[in-house]
């Protein structure tokens, strides 16, 4: 049986994963839509960081 300990650095990694997760399926729960693939607005262009796509995403659909 391999050892199933996981170090401080993985848990939050995996903390960090399920956190962002739960965000993503509150703002869609919201009526949020993220289209294509998460924080790219194009292939060619780079990656954009998930809180400033959230950003956006919050100002397009502000209330």
């Amino acid at each position: 049986m391999k050892n199933a300990m996981l170090t401080t650095k993985q848990k939050m990694a995996r903390f960090k994963a399920m956190q962002n997760k739960n965000y993503r399926a509150s703002l869609k729960l919201e009526g949020f839509e993220f289209d294509g693939a998460p924080g790219r607005e194009t292939p060619d262009e780079p990656p954009v960081p998930e809180h400033e796509q959230i950003a956006r995403l919050k100002k397009h659909y502000a209330r």
